[in-house]
């Protein structure tokens, strides 16, 4: 399950914010806190966002810091899940991640169902 979840939190964590504000000379964008995460703060905050997702109700929040990390920039988040549809083939959700780090905040909201084998996919809209 954790194989999958952190490449594809990653992927819409890092490409999309990042690769954005390349491509479009966004600049404005480099220094969100999502720019500040180090592979370690990536690999804990995967950990906690598959933790919300599988154990959380809708509209509890888990806090995560990436104190310990060997980051020098403190991260903080809030997380939560919302959104949940259950059917017969399965389960989606959505999640709520509030990042803040040098007096930045940014939010992102992000769709995500339980494959078959159990792992938490991205959604694509």
């Amino acid at each position: 399950m954790r194989k999958q979840l952190p490449f594809l939190v990653s992927v819409v964590l890092v490409s999309c914010l990042i690769t954005a504000s390349h491509a479009a000379n966004l600049r404005f964008l480099n220094d969100t806190p999502m720019t500040y995460l180090k592979p370690k703060d990536k690999t804990s905050l995967v950990a906690a966002v598959d933790s919300v997702l599988t154990n959380k109700g809708d509209g509890e929040t888990q806090q995560w810091t990436n104190d310990g990390l060997g980051n020098s920039v403190a991260i903080q988040a809030e997380l939560s899940a919302a959104d949940t549809v259950k059917t017969d083939a399965r389960i989606c959700r959505r999640i709520h991640i509030a990042l803040h780090a040098k007096g930045q905040d940014q939010t992102l909201s992000i769709p995500a169902c339980k494959t078959a084998e159990g792992n938490w996919a991205v959604q694509k809209k």
